[in-house]
């Protein structure tokens, strides 16, 4: 038996082609058949999806982003979400915009945090097998429409999803502070003081 290594893109492809009862292929590259291009598609698309909720893995806190010299801020062209503590912005025409002061102009550096888009092949493998596991139940159920293939592969996903869960719980040193819910309890006497 070969000992395993991470998993590759055409692996997860191919993971979505033999779901449908297709052959699996043997590169990524050239002219490729209907079916490898759309499982491509969807792998990339439920990569996207996957990804821009944030995991430790894809996130960068305390970020330091400047303004270039009409004071605007542009961020990274790999971000799915960024949000900073001390402003209340959004990216807009793909430059932040201070929604308090409604304006695209800061005066200075400030501190946010980033969630990026990562290359599917430096994701955790076990990011990776929730990705292909999604992948392939949503490519099944566009392809072939099967309620069979579908029970099978939602079982497959959310095992696969238990898994990163348990993944990121355990490698992300988060503390009890770090919970939503824990957080609105704590800030809850806050918010009524300002109230």
């Amino acid at each position: 038996m070969t000992k395993p290594t991470k998993m590759t893109e055409l692996e997860a492809v191919n993971v979505l082609l033999t779901t449908i009862g297709e052959a699996p292929v043997n590169t990524l590259t050239g002219n490729q058949v209907t079916d490898v291009t759309i499982a491509r598609q969807v792998l990339n698309e439920v990569s996207r999806e996957v990804q821009s909720q944030g995991w430790f893995f894809n996130t960068e806190n305390g970020v330091v982003l400047t303004p270039d010299n009409n004071k605007n801020i542009l961020p990274p062209a790999d971000t799915a979400r960024i949000d900073s503590r001390d402003f209340n912005i959004v990216v807009r025409e793909d430059k932040l915009f201070d929604l308090d002061k409604f304006t695209y102009e800061f005066g200075g550096s400030i501190k946010v945090n980033i969630v990026y888009y990562q290359d599917f092949t430096v994701l955790p493998d076990s990011a990776k097998r929730y990705i292909a596991a999604r992948a392939a139940r949503i490519y099944a159920d566009r392809l072939l429409n099967s309620e069979t293939i579908h029970a099978m592969t939602s079982k497959d996903e959310r095992q696969a999803l238990v898994d990163l869960r348990q993944f990121e719980e355990e490698t992300a040193d988060y503390t009890m502070m770090d919970n939503i819910s824990v957080s609105r309890i704590t800030n809850r006497g806050f918010r009524r003081r300002i109230l």
